[in-house]
Parts: structure tokens; sequence; C-alpha cells
């Protein structure tokens, strides 16, 4: 299987191609936060989780949006930064959303 070599805060580290960046992450011992990450959990039929809720967004060089990292696979050369100011309010955001949501009326 042909690997990819990629950098995780300044950590290089090569992984199988079709492998995520939380996989890959966690490859090194970089802890990424998770909520709706399900990976063995006896879910065999998913694949990939599909980043619903968004806790375990980084950023990406090169590219605009933050991406969870739970469902997006690492490509050759990528540089992953898991931990920016960006990503934590992101994070902040999502969460303070999901509290809320159960609270609000039903017609909202």
């Amino acid at each position: 299987m042909k690997e990819v070599q990629l950098t995780i805060d300044g950590i290089s580290v090569k992984v199988p191609e079709g492998t995520t960046i939380l996989e890959a992450a966690k490859k090194v011992g970089i802890k990424i936060p998770t909520l709706c990450y399900l990976n063995g959990v006896g879910l065999k039929h998913i694949k990939h989780d599909v980043g619903a809720c968004r806790v375990c967004v980084v950023e990406v060089q090169g590219k605009n949006d933050l991406l969870s990292s739970c469902n997006t696979l690492v490509e050759e050369g990528m540089v992953v930064y898991t931990h920016t100011p960006r990503g934590h309010l992101s994070r902040e955001l999502c969460l303070l959303i999901k509290s809320l949501y159960k609270h609000l009326p039903q017609f909202v």
C-alpha cells in the first residue's frame, strides 16, 4: 500500500494512503478533540465518520476552510495545524450551539 508523508503540528508522519488526519495525528501522539467520532464501536459498515459535530476541525495549509479531521483523508505534503486560535474558537462555538439547541423552542 502506498504511503503518504505529511506534517502535523511540525511533526513529520508517514501513514498509509486512505488514512484520516485524525488517525495520522493519533499515530504520533497528537490529540484532537472529538465528539461524534465512532471508529472502533462496531460500525464496520461506516468507513469514516461524517464530521457532523465539527469538534475535530483543523487548519490545513493552503485551505481556506477548517476541515474535520475525522473524515478528511491525508494528502502527500499536507501541512496540518491542530490547535490554532481559529480552530479553538470554532470548537467552542459548535459546542455552545449544541448545548443551547436543546433549550430552543421546537419551531426553531
